[in-house]
Formats: structure tokens, C-alpha cells, sequence
């Protein structure tokens, strides 16, 4: 870049946003939207996906991009609808005509198929099931069943968008590939005594005894839940990495795990070993999960409030009827960024070939210290947990949006301070656990008492985006997407109305 040159937005010293309001308008119905999903690929996007679908879209992609971008999905547990986000008014609006019994809707995203690349699809989690949704066709091509309780999230692989990992309350996570028809059998695992397969299903991260129901998608993968290295409670949050075979979880555990994608080969994966898992991260449930570099993560967690009362006693006390009246400390969500150390260790940089399959030894998967605290943010939002989105790819710094009452703000991921160093202990007895758990803890206290000071929050380092008072009568904004690289953002309220903000030229 020339010294002349002008710095782009996220990079410059710039007080506000360059970002205006073109749009805006509200649902007559007020319906409380819950969910906003931009179309995600741009005219840059194709040199990222596979080769694979680099191949099948050709010179297909520009007219490709010209009829979906802009389009945004926004909905609330009950509806969705379409809508094109560059046309005024919302005039571009169409419903998603989905079965009325498959109720409460809990996540959507964009995916695409290679054997209809210009025909992209919604994948829609409706409780336990997952709708495969034809834009092009305006109908449901897939509904598949497979997990034992509602689904929390969906994430897309952003190289083969034909991989669609769904997470869930009962523990796990579960890969799908759109290209392949459902499974019609069953071939889950013999569990002796039986001398067949196991017929324990969605529970216990088998196939169900139930079929997959029809169209599109096949449940290749499964990321156990349990004792031996799994998730423990109800899996949040997944991350697909961009160019390792590995996917990235999070849960109500407080964990975040890093996972090893095995080849199909025709048969059904069920892994319960991950390559990293912790619970030092976090001090409450981990609320979402990015890949920001080939070893680098962003996670944050949700608000929790907890008992200052540490002395074990039976209550109530002897001698006295009632309970004593507890008393209550808060702590508020953070931004977490951390630097992963096992990468080279599994995926050796002079390698160009790896392990079809790949274990760690048991401090892996249950309690890894092979991680670094790069920075660490707390949410100044107690005791709400305000919702978080992150923008970002290689033609792109990562943008960090975060959605709380009638506010947006912006950050810039590679604008965030580290942390200071910390002393090593000269008694080995600290070392590694204690050390580590102590010195998060002291870390954070010094970062909370420098960044919530004055609400000072990300002044510096950000940008803030408010509701203007005519728009927006009493109303919260629920949920916010960036897209059209970068240059778009849209958001959705409790009340049923919908913002969209364009980059000035």
C-alpha cells in the first residue's frame, strides 16, 4: 500500500462509522424478530470456496452475486421472511413458507449445494429438526432429524458451504453434508451385549432408529457428549475452520473445545476426543466461537451472577428455621481472544500430508494448558448478555459487532490491546493449573477495573452506531449482521422493525 494511500474505515483513527441509515421500516404485525442472517459471499468470495465449487459456478458467479446480494433473511421464532436489504421500504419482502408444526424456529444460515451452486439454500433449525430451504425454488428440499433436544446454532463451513454443523441442548454436535442424500439405514455402533447396532440414538450421539426423513443432507459426524472428552451440557456454539480439518465448539460447561474432522468414508464418525478442551477460558457459558487466524480464537460468554457465601454449612443452621439471606456478586459476559499451541504439534507446517485420524493424550481433552490469552473485554452490560456477531475475512479486518438495547458498536479485533505478562511462580507447587487459574483471574480484575472505568468501554478502539429516536420508538435491537464486504449492516428489533445502514462512498 502506497504511504499516500487512504486508510480504509476500520483502520483509521476516525471518531464515528461511515455507515448511514437508508432503510427502515417495521413489520404492522410487531413481531418481536429474533434472528438476521445477510447473504455472505461477495464478488471476492469465490477465490475462498474449494476448488470444487470454484469449478461448477465458472463465470456463473458474477450474475450469481448480482441476483442475491443484498438479500437478507429476518424472522422471529414463529416466521421468516426474505427481504431484499438495498430495496427502500422492505417493498422486496417474501415469507418462508415453512410446515406450521415445526415451531419454535431457533437459527437460520445460508448454505450452498454443488449440485445446484446457483440455487442458494437456508438451512433453518425448527427445535430438533433442520429445513433445507430452496431460495431459487421458494420450498423446502430437506428435512432432516437427528438430534435429541432443540438446536442452538448453526455454523457453515466458509470453504465448502455444503458442510453444515448444527449444536444442540443434548450435548452435541452434528455434521451434515447437503451434497449427500439421507441414510436410510442405521449403522450406528455395536454396543455389547447386543450383537446389532445400537439402537440408543440422538440421546447417546448415534443416529436415530428413526430416519433421516428426505431431500437433502446426510449427518456424516457426530461430537459426542459425555465423560470421556465431550461436552458435558448443552453445546452453544461451533466454528468451522477455514482451512484445517478442525471445528471449534463451545457450551453452557464453560468449555471450549477444538475438534479433529475425520474423512467420510461411507460410515458414520462419532468422535468423543477432542484435540483441546478447557474450562479456563470462561467463567460462564460460552456464548459464540470464531476462527480469526489458522491458531487464533475469539469466544465470548454470557453474564452470570454468583454466592459470595464460601463456608461450607448445612442449611438451614441448627437451631434457626430459616435460610440466611444470601448475598450476590455479578459478573459480567467478555471478549476473549486466544492463541491455540497445539496447531503445529497436530498439523506440523512442514508436512504437507496428516494423520487421518488424530488423538491427543488425555490433558487434551479434559483440561488443556496449551493456550494463551491474547486479550480480554469485558461486556459492560450486566446482568444482560448483549447479542455478538463477527465479520470478517482474508480481504478484511475481523469486526466484532455488539448489539445491546439501542446501540451498535464496532470493533476492530486487530486494534484490541494484549494482555501484560505475568510472572512466572517460584513455587512449583502453582504450576500448571493453579498458576494458570489465578493468573486469568488476577488478569481480569485489572483489565475490568481499566475498561469499565467511567464507561470508558472501546473508546479508541471502536465505533458506535445509535438508533436514531424517530426510527426506533422504544425498541431494542435483538440481533445484527455485516455484509456486501463489509459495507452493509443490518439489524432487527423487538418490536418488529428492521435498520439497514450503507458505507458512504
Amino acid at each position: 500500500m502506497d504511504d499516500g494511500a487512504e486508510l480504509p474505515w476500520y483502520r483509521s483513527n476516525q471518531i464515528n462509522p461511515p455507515f448511514r441509515l437508508t432503510t427502515c421500516f417495521k413489520n404492522p404485525r410487531g413481531l418481536e424478530y429474533r434472528f438476521v442472517s445477510l447473504f455472505p459471499w461477495s464478488l471476492n468470495s469465490l477465490h475462498s470456496l474449494a476448488e470444487f465449487y470454484y469449478s461448477h459456478f465458472g463465470n456463473d458467479w458474477p450474475r450469481f452475486i448480482e441476483t442475491y446480494a443484498g438479500s437478507v433473511v429476518i424472522g422471529s421464532t414463529e416466521e421468516l421472511y426474505l427481504v431484499r436489504a438495498l430495496q427502500q421500504n422492505g417493498k422486496q419482502k417474501k415469507q418462508i413458507r415453512l410446515d406450521a408444526g415445526l415451531r419454535p424456529i431457533t437459527a437460520v444460515a445460508w448454505a450452498l449445494s454443488g449440485g445446484s451452486p446457483l440455487d442458494p439454500l437456508l438451512v433453518i433449525a425448527m427445535s430438533g429438526m433442520l429445513c433445507v430451504y430452496s431460495v431459487g425454488r421458494g420450498e423446502p428440499v430437506g428435512f432432516l432429524r437427528g438430534h435429541g433436544g432443540p438446536i442452538s446454532c448453526i455454523a457453515v463451513h466458509p470453504r465448502m458451504p455444503s458442510y453444515v454443523c448444527t449444536t444442540s441442548s443434548d450435548q452435541t454436535a452434528r455434521i451434515y453434508d447437503l451434497d449427500r442424500l439421507p441414510d436410510a439405514s442405521s449403522p450406528n455402533p455395536f454396543w455389547l451385549p447386543g450383537t446389532g447396532p445400537s439402537k440408543g440414538g440422538a440421546p447417546h450421539g448415534l443416529r436415530p432408529s428413526e430416519k433421516e426423513v428426505w431431500g437433502k443432507g446426510q449427518c456424516i459426524a457426530i461430537l459426542v457428549g459425555g465423560r470421556s472428552g465431550g461436552h458435558v451440557a448443552a453445546v452453544t456454539c461451533a466454528a468451522f475452520h477455514p482451512t484445517f480439518p478442525l471445528i471449534a465448539t463451545g457450551g453452557m460447561d464453560r468449555v471450549v473445545k477444538i475438534w479433529r474432522l475425520h474423512d467420510y468414508k461411507g460410515e458414520l464418525i462419532r468422535e468423543d476426543k477432542p484435540l483441546y478442551s478447557s474450562t479456563l477460558v470462561h467463567r460462564s457459558s460460552a456464548a459464540s466461537v470464531v476462527w480469526l487466524a489458522e491458531d487464533t480464537l475469539l469466544t465470548h460468554c454470557t453474564s452470570t451472577a454468583f454466592s459470595t457465601h464460601h463456608e461450607l454449612e448445612e442449611y438451614p443452621i441448627e437451631g434457626e428455621d430459616e435460610y440466611p439471606e444470601l448475598e450476590w456478586e455479578g459478573r459480567s459476559g467478555r471478549i476473549v481472544i486466544l492463541r491455540w499451541l497445539g496447531l503445529n504439534r497436530f498439523f506440523p507446517p512442514t508436512e504437507t500430508k496428516y494423520q487421518s485420524i488424530q488423538r491427543g493424550c488425555a490433558s487434551d481433552y479434559q483440561e488443556s494448558s496449551s493456550f494463551t490469552i491474547i486479550a480480554s473485554i469485558p461486556l459492560p452490560y450486566y446482568p444482560h448478555t448483549p447479542y455478538l456477531r463477527v465479520f470478517g475475512d482474508v480481504y478484511h479486518d475481523h469486526i466484532v459487532l455488539v448489539a445491546h438495547q439501542r446501540t451498535i458498536r464496532l470493533l476492530n479485533t486487530s486494534r484490541i490491546s494484549g494482555l501484560e505478562t505475568t510472572e512466572f511462580p517460584a513455587d512449583p507447587e502453582q504450576f500448571p493449573l493453579a498458576f494458570i487459574q489465578q493468573s486469568r483471574l488476577r488478569v481480569e480484575e485489572c483489565i475490568d477495573a481499566k475498561w469499565l472505568q467511567d464507561n470508558d468501554w472501546a473508546r479508541g478502539m471502536g465505533w458506535c452506531i445509535n438508533l436514531d429516536s424517530r426510527s426506533a420508538v422504544d425498541e431494542y435491537v435483538q440481533a445484527v449482521d455485516m455484509g456486501l464486504d463489509g459495507e452493509v449492516i443490518v439489524a432487527v428489533g423487538d418490536k418488529g422493525s428492521m435498520w439497514v445502514w450503507m458505507k458512504d462512498l
